[in-house]
């Protein structure tokens, strides 16, 4: 989870520093063969053209949205694998045509591609197209063109090494290995990927694919659920997924198929060792439970640099025995067994007692077996996966270890400071954010470092040069991260949350000589404002207790569950940054440390389901931190927050934008929303406008008569956290839980939905300017009338809103008398006679930002 870095900021530079293992007290490694290259695989990764040709002429393949027609010209099939044809090259005239399925990608695909006003269908011409596929493609083709075998075109040969290698250096997704699930998990499917290589006289390198796994399946854009059709530009400067959608019969019926999900971790045990002068090294066991029967091709999250060096797995239990297993449903204890030996790796070090899981008899050693791994070279098609010699059956418990070795893991940046970079994939992992597991980690540091890690020590023992300490989560979380160092701690229990908080420190200074460390109160002062505010706000962690730790990154924030990173900046005081020229970052310090609090709700307490509800992670992040603002500094300064916002989503200024980011597409877009001619618009609408729709909700339930005017959005957001608590929610799932709180206001098209507010500020991208022209007239007795008109401008005509009017009584002192319901572009009259304590300074509307508006 990231904040939004200051403006002009540049990050800390500094040596790699390398890694290693040397895992003293070992456990015994069980004998187990070498495991050798998966067959099918190899034949994947060298299919060529292989003589075999169909001339075709007017030949349609239509795949979902997706339109080619091959006029003239031929097929030249790739050499069968397993007995399939599973590729081809074309070689002729053709065309292409997208024809979007909705009209929000439609306007993505505009926006993405460049194409100016009145686009309908993205098409273009092509000369030659590659075709790889696990689906009917093969027959489809013969049946209206049947083959005839010839010498292997050299032509067509050298179209295919083209592409393979644009394959492995532009797109950098392993193709052959997506095809390999296929084949393996799913013998005989004739409905498999479909995947389409082309380059138009306008169309940059393309990627056309229709996946029944989803488009996550093929690792271009993370948490993209069970999106199927998806077309992917490698351009680094325009590229990315210029359409992504669910199947258009999915989306004209209105049902919709989830993802599929090949397995779910149970539990990681991760076994890492720092070490001078040496590489990373590690071994990480996962307890696992198959959900895709005949599973063999499970996918590996893990960071390029880091070399898979070996993998083994054992099943712990067969599918009877897991179904009556707790174990096989719930987050597992860590388990028992050993692993095979790993030269020249590692294997995990034993577990000490302490660590060790309780258990009424000694369980018998399950058999280890070698498995085959992929894991082509670094910086190219690099995704990794392991391939299993036999058919795994669903709902069985299986353990997979995998030992790896690299670098660029951290960074040393002097002085005991060192940066983690590899974030998410430091560890061998099933994907992280869509499958939470219980973790045991184990790290070897050298003597006088230390690491903070995720979830609670519950070990630390020195032997010879070496720290080892173990840590533990209590309930399974989304990712594993730490910090390493050397630290000064400050710890404090904040009693009203029941919270356990420390502060961590850099014991040295990066720069100027400024001690870090003396602004550690100043840290936890906003801790303790943080825990107080948001668990009235949104109730109890699961976990409480939060190590907020310093890291040399100097703008650069990121929340762990039970960890966070703040950013060296964030330690410095006001005179620190003007002497070190960091100007402008003051708004900055002042929410980076709650924004990143925050997500201890929203991220880690409540995931979200794909990269289009990231708002509700982003988003009330933001809102929470602008929450604790107005909680610790007044209502002036969360009123500047949404000046900000406002100025961020309505700005045109912004180097390289075309338009304005309210313009750039609808918050659920995620970080699609980030094109050519919207750069910037992933971090402000995603921030900034999915903050500013909670500010609005929580305005609407707003109640000045009540004690306790926030109670009733107070009540909807600990709904919301304690119903979705250890589950991915999604954006229809937030907007029921609102609809469960709607107070007569909010009803605004009488059915109890709330339909309207989030098609305009969710799935749309309209917002109001309003002109407003009111006057005060004084009457007898003390009274004040309001007269005059507000219009609503340049909306549709079925855009709604509840437009406050407030009086302010002294000087940013404001008093709500009234609500002025407004369909479309329209007008209304206001005649409010009224009795205020005292003389009013003057009438105005949205004192509180209750609307996102046009200033």
């Amino acid at each position: 989870m990231t904040v939004k870095p200051a403006a002009g900021v540049r990050l800390l530079a500094g040596a790699v520093l390398a890694l290693g293992v040397t895992c003293a007290g070992a456990v015994q490694a069980v004998p187990v063969a070498a495991a050798t290259a998966d067959a099918t695989y190899a034949a994947l990764r060298s299919a060529r053209p292989d003589g075999r040709v169909a001339p075709v002429k007017g030949l349609v393949l239509d795949r979902d949205v997706f339109h080619f027609e091959f006029e003239t010209g031929a097929f030249h099939f790739l050499a069968p694998v397993a007995g399939r044809t599973i590729g081809a090259v074309f070689l002729g005239q053709g065309s292409f045509r997208l024809t979007p399925a909705t009209p929000a990608e439609r306007r993505q695909l505009a926006l993405s591609s460049g194409a100016g006003k009145g686009f309908e269908v993205l098409a273009d011409r092509f000369e030659e197209l590659v075709l790889l596929f696990a689906d009917d493609t093969a027959q489809e083709i013969a049946a209206a063109a049947p083959s005839e075998t010839r010498t292997p075109d050299p032509k067509a040969k050298q179209v295919y090494e083209r592409w393979f290698k644009r394959q492995r250096n532009d797109f950098q997704m392993n193709l052959q290995l997506r095809l390999l699930a296929d084949l393996l998990n799913s013998p005989g499917l004739t409905s498999g990927v479909f995947m389409a290589l082309l380059e138009g006289r306008k169309l940059p390198l393309a990627l056309a694919v229709v996946d029944q796994n989803g488009a996550e399946a093929l690792g271009a854009i993370t948490r993209a659920g069970a999106e199927h059709t998806m077309l992917y530009i490698p351009d680094p400067n325009r590229g990315g997924a210029w359409y992504l959608c669910d199947r258009k019969a999915e989306v004209e019926t209105g049902r919709f198929s989830p993802a599929k999900r090949l397995a779910h971790a149970l539990h990681y045990s991760v076994d890492t060792t720092i070490q001078r002068d040496t590489d990373v090294a590690g071994v990480t066991t996962i307890r696992f439970q198959v959900l895709s029967p005949g599973l063999r091709v499970l996918p590996i999250h893990l960071l390029e640099r880091l070399r898979i060096g070996t993998a083994s797995y054992a099943v712990a239990e067969p599918p009877a025995a897991a179904a009556a297993s707790p174990r096989a449903t719930a987050p597992a204890a860590s388990p028992t067994a050993t692993a095979p030996a790993a030269s020249p790796l590692p294997t995990a070090s034993a577990a000490s007692p302490a660590a060790a899981a309780p258990a009424a008899a000694p369980e018998r050693e399950p058999a280890w077996k070698p498995a085959a791994f992929v894991q082509e070279a670094a910086k190219q098609d690099s995704d990794a996966a392991v391939v299993f010699p036999e058919p795994l059956a669903a709902k069985s418990v299986v353990l997979l270890r995998i030992g790896y070795q690299g670098d660029s893991v951290l960074t040393d940046v002097g002085g005991k400071n060192f940066v983690v970079g590899a974030r998410t994939s430091w560890y061998a992992n099933l994907g992280v954010f869509s499958d939470p597991a219980t973790f045991e980690l184990v790290y070897h540091v050298p003597e006088g470092n230390e690491v903070i890690s995720i979830g609670k020590q519950v070990e630390l023992r020195t032997e010879g040069r070496t720290s080892t300490s173990v840590w533990r989560t209590d309930t399974a979380v989304q990712v594993a991260g730490f910090n390493y160092g050397k630290f000064k701690k400050l710890a404090e229990r904040e009693e009203k949350s029941g919270i356990e908080l420390a502060v961590y420190t850099n014991e040295r200074s990066l720069s100027g000589g400024v001690n870090t460390g003396r602004l550690a109160q100043d840290t936890m002062a906003d801790a303790i404002n943080a825990a107080r505010v948001f668990t009235t706000y949104f109730g109890p962690l699961a976990d409480p207790h939060v190590a907020i730790t310093q890291q040399p990154q100097l703008a650069f924030g990121q929340s762990w569950p039970s960890l966070i990173f703040l950013p060296y900046l964030a330690f410095l005081t006001g005179t620190d940054r003007m002497n070190l020229g960091l100007l402008g970052t003051k708004e900055f310090v002042d929410t980076v440390g709650f924004h990143e609090f925050a997500h201890q709700w929203w991220g880690h307490l409540v995931g979200t389901a794909s990269y289009r509800d990231t708002w509700l992670e982003e988003g009330f992040a933001d809102f929470s931190a602008a929450l604790a603002l107005q909680h610790t500094q007044g209502w002036g300064a969360y009123e500047k927050h949404w000046r900000g916002a406002r100025t961020a989503l309505f700005a045109t200024y912004l180097p390289g934008s075309q338009i304005a980011n309210i313009d750039a597409g609808p918050i659920v877009e995620g970080e699609r929303l980030a094109t050519r001619k919207s750069p910037y618009a992933y971090q402000v609408l995603i921030y900034s406008k999915g903050s500013y729709v909670l500010h609005m909700l929580r305005m609407m339930m707003w109640d000045p008569a009540s004690p306790v005017p926030d109670a009733r959005f107070i009540a909807m957001m600990k709904d919301y956290a304690s119903s979705f608590a250890g589950k991915s929610a999604t954006t229809a799932d937030f907007q029921k839980v609102v609809e469960r709180h709607l107070v007569p206001a909010m009803n605004a098209t009488g059915d109890g939905k709330m339909d309207w507010f989030f098609r305009q500020w969710v799935y749309g991208t309209e917002a109001p300017h309003y002109a407003v022209d009111l006057k005060l007239e004084a009457e007898a007795g003390n009274q004040v009338r309001i007269k005059g008109k507000i219009a609503q401008e340049g909306v549709s005509s079925d855009f709604r809103a509840l437009v406050p009017i407030y009086l302010e009584l002294d000087k940013e002192q404001y008093v709500r008398v009234g609500m002025v319901p407004m369909v479309g572009t329209t007008s209304a009259a206001v005649d409010l006679l009224l009795k205020p304590p005292k003389k009013p300074r003057r009438a105005l509307i949205n004192a509180r930002s209750e609307v996102l508006a046009k200033d």
